[in-house]
């Protein structure tokens, strides 16, 4: 099983995306389900919102293409069991919350990759790896 990060995802999408062909080829790669949470589906949207001048029916449609292309799955996730466990991880990791939180999710949910393009996390991979188990993969911003 593998956690997609939402920058994965824009990036496989936009074919103006600096990393969109990284973005094809790690997909590409990846044997197993692969899953995103409901954070994920909340910052595609707000991501989407920021940078194009949409309505909200063209933003849904948007994010609806973005998930079918990617062919990744939604966690539904426990929020509290997410908060408790990324109190643990947070003074070790010392990421950013969004990207505290879609770790935690991945570790919590048992995915064994996270796939992501966020610099902090793929410079904290060995770290991560010892931490939680979970192997990230990414080419790095």
């Amino acid at each position: 099983m593998s956690y997609i990060d939402t920058n994965v995802l824009i990036a496989y999408i936009n074919p103006n995306d600096a990393l969109h062909n990284s973005a094809i080829e790690l997909l590409s790669k990846i044997e197993g389900d692969r899953y995103v949470s409901d954070l994920t589906i909340i910052e595609l949207y707000s991501v989407f919102s920021r940078a194009m001048d949409l309505k909200d029916i063209e933003i849904d449609a948007l994010v609806k293409y973005t998930i079918r292309e990617t062919g990744v799955k939604r966690i539904d996730i426990m929020w509290k069991n997410i908060f408790n466990r990324a109190k643990e991880y947070a003074y070790a990791l010392k990421l950013k919350t969004l990207d505290l939180l879609h770790l935690t999710i991945a570790v919590v949910y048992n995915c064994s990759l996270f796939i992501t393009f966020d610099k902090d996390i793929i410079r904290k991979s060995k770290i991560i790896e010892g931490l939680t188990g979970i192997r990230i993969q990414g080419y790095p911003v």
